[in-house]
């Protein structure tokens, strides 16, 4: 792609030319603007709807296009990163990311082949904007790789409307549109994913930089198909106080695609957790009032389920922690309040030093009502609910509560 580096000093030669051939001769930086000189150029915000099938697209993608029909150029300017990468990978920020300059019928072809839809926005902006932003555009290509990514700070989204944002003549003013969308990473985050995505649980290994941190409206672009939305009402003021809509008065133009796959049908994330939920509250209801060897055993692999999950967050939110290079996944999280190695230093005590019944049940009474006291606190504090951690909490805190009744019960049943 790097071939169509010199395209930009095509693009002025050919803005030089008039219709009667006159000698090229590159534009002067202060010549004065003819009134319909806008119409050479054409840029226009791209946002590819979410897809499914990869992580880093769940949130949808954003570019930009560049078009000069009289030179018949016409390129897509888009941050990538050349694979597809893992959960891990984009969690800790580990892969290098770059501005690709690519013709636009060539890369609008990978997006009908993965069967999404494409929604092109013109902006409005003169000549002198967008021959400006190409420029950077260019030079900014021809620097390289850039350092390694960050979805949450220099994602796709938020790196394009820098990019438009630094060539405006003027500042880019946000209206109340932009109030309407989530205060942190966290809840933004969360609003812009399906409810059947497992993308959720990723707000498990934010630190307070997710969790905490007020988002300013520029912010907020990090989710890509949220911007025509935030953008609808924002204005480019200019030094001398007039101002005009980001957007141009025109209808969005979509690309559909030749064919377009159907949306994941699967339930709700949150659906699964009820159903686990449900399903503890089941066996330790017949372990309790029915407890047959057959019951027991499968009242003993729950337990072990649940350890070994209560204990797998702990490990990959602290690894995440550790390794993460990304001030969203590293530092403190609230999570190691409930999520730490606590119960399994407790579990091996009671095993290598027996307590009575009703100590073991005071443990489980103190560490269940710990649970809950973290899931109001959070509520308190501000923006932190997550239905999917909720429902686990609760699950948690329900077997929690049925071994203190059962071991309590197993203390009277010894003293009678």
């Amino acid at each position: 792609m790097r071939q169509h580096k010199y395209h930009i000093l095509i693009l002025w030669l050919s803005l030089a030319f008039n219709a009667m051939g006159q000698e090229p001769a590159l534009p002067h930086p202060e010549e004065p603007v003819v009134e319909d000189s806008a119409s050479f150029l054409f840029a226009s915000l791209m946002i590819a709807e979410p897809s499914h099938e990869h992580v880093q697209s769940v949130e949808g993608h954003a570019f930009l296009r560049l078009q000069c029909p009289s030179a018949d150029l016409d390129f897509c300017f888009s941050m990538e990163s050349g694979n597809y990468e893992g959960f891990l990978d984009i969690c800790i920020g580990n892969y290098p990311n770059r501005l690709a300059i690519v013709p636009t019928p060539q890369y609008m072809e990978t997006f009908n082949q993965e069967g999404r839809i494409v929604t092109e926005y013109p902006l409005n902006l003169s000549r002198e904007e967008v021959q400006r932003l190409w420029k950077f555009l260019d030079d900014t290509s021809a620097q390289g790789l850039s350092p390694y990514h960050d979805y949450f700070h220099h994602g796709c989204s938020q790196e394009i409307i820098r990019y438009l944002t630094l060539n405006l003549d003027g500042d880019l003013v946000y209206g109340e549109a932009a109030k309407a969308y989530g205060n942190t990473i966290f809840t933004i985050g969360n609003q812009g994913l399906p409810p059947n995505s497992w993308v959720h649980l990723t707000s498990l290994l934010f630190t307070t930089d997710g969790t905490d941190r007020r988002l300013t409206d520029a912010e907020k672009t990090a989710i890509p198909h949220f911007i025509p939305g935030l953008l609808s009402d924002a204005v480019i003021e200019a030094p001398d106080g007039s101002r005009r809509p980001i957007f141009k008065d025109e209808s969005p133009i979509v690309h559909e695609p030749t064919q377009h796959f159907a949306p994941n049908t699967a339930p709700p994330i949150y659906v699964w957790f009820v159903l686990l939920l449900a399903l503890v509250v089941a066996i330790s209801i017949l372990e309790t009032w029915w407890p047959v060897r057959p019951i027991c055993w499968l009242a003993s692999a729950t337990d072990g389920m649940l350890f070994t999950l209560y204990n797998l967050i702990f490990v990959v939110t602290l690894l995440v922690c550790i390794f993460s290079s990304l001030p969203t996944t590293s530092g403190w999280n609230w999570n190691y309040l409930i999520y730490n190695p606590i119960p399994l230093a407790i579990w091996l005590w009671s095993k290598w030093h027996p307590q009575s019944m009703c100590k073991r049940a005071n443990t489980y009474i103190y560490y269940a009502l710990w649970l809950a006291a973290f899931m109001v606190a959070m509520l308190i504090v501000g923006d932190h609910f997550l239905i999917e951690q909720y429902l686990l909490t609760l699950t948690f805190t329900t077997r929690c509560l049925f071994k203190a009744y059962q071991h309590k019960q197993a203390k009277s049943i010894s003293n009678s």
